[in-house]
């Protein structure tokens, strides 16, 4: 009897993991900008891609995750180097994938909020001119549409050159 209640614990243990735990980069992508806000969704959403990760964009969107979960921390020391290393992992992500679209979209809007004596600021206009030459070449279009969004609403906190003018706006929504 004990064998068997046990036994039953554990396969319903293992079958809610294997069901909790699924990837879906689409959902992912659509928590990012929640995930500043939502520390429970950012630990989850950083846990799934942590162990599940494998395309470029989930790797991407792991790198982003983890550099939002440094928001979420108390320790100032734990932050920077949270922070860090998912910087360093996106940078790498970039270097080796440069036209990657998401992955310079996760960069823009990265170095657009993080706070300056963090020193990661040197690519937004870069990114931002990346993202209006290329975001039309995103081949999904609930992801274009997702980036499109966010960067249209991004003008309400945005200064000088990093504002989307309106032509900006026209060539990122085509």
């Amino acid at each position: 009897m004990m064998t068997r209640i046990v036994l039953t614990v554990f396969l319903f243990t293992m079958a809610k993991m294997g069901l909790g735990q699924q990837l879906n980069i689409d959902k992912i992508r659509k928590d990012y900008a929640e995930a500043v806000k939502d520390e429970d969704l950012c630990e989850r959403n950083f846990e799934i891609l942590d162990e599940g990760a494998k395309s470029t964009t989930e790797k991407v969107y792991r790198a982003a995750y983890e550099i939002l979960m440094a928001k979420h921390m108390g320790n100032p020391f734990k932050k920077v180097g949270q922070f860090k290393e998912g910087k360093k992992r996106l940078e790498e992500l970039i270097k080796d994938n440069p036209t990657h679209i998401e992955a310079r979209f996760i960069r823009w809007s990265v170095q657009v909020h993080a706070p300056s004596f963090l020193g990661y600021k040197g690519n937004i206009i870069e990114d931002k001119n990346f993202l209006i030459k290329n975001l039309h070449k995103l081949p999904n279009e609930e992801a274009k549409s997702i980036i499109y969004n966010y960067l249209k609403g991004a003008n309400s906190y945005l200064k000088g050159e990093q504002i989307f003018t309106t032509v900006d706006l026209k060539e990122l929504g085509q």
